[in-house]
């Protein structure tokens, strides 16, 4: 176990009393850490999370939303610069949001999972 301050030791144990094995506690505790750590779906929610958590992503995804579009048609409405616009639709893709279909020289995103 990690060495904890004597500081740390003391709210722990004001927080769950003194009837507790404050070791067995902290072994709990970490133990239930690293059962989230280790769910396969934990990374994917992360960077759904984090995709969603930037403005310009959250508003490309509303607009993709609206109706399927190309960089071009983001890039005439978006004040982004081309190249930071497929950025961002990059990450969107990464996260599984949203997937590019190509048509002729263009490709199009849609939304492939759908949030409120």
């Amino acid at each position: 176990m990690e060495k904890k301050t004597i500081e740390e030791i003391k709210k722990l144990i004001e927080c769950i009393g003194l009837n507790v094995d404050v070791n067995e506690y902290i072994k709990e505790l970490k133990k239930n850490k690293d059962k989230i750590l280790s769910n396969t779906d934990f990374k994917k929610m992360v960077n759904f999370h984090k995709a969603l958590g930037h403005r310009s992503r959250y508003l490309i995804y509303n607009l993709i939303k609206k109706k399927k579009m190309c960089i071009c048609e983001l890039n005439v409405i978006i004040d982004l610069a081309q190249p930071t616009i497929s950025h961002h639709v990059k990450i969107l893709e990464q996260a599984d949001l949203i997937e590019g279909i190509k048509n002729g020289k263009f490709t199009h995103y849609q939304i492939i999972k759908e949030i409120n």
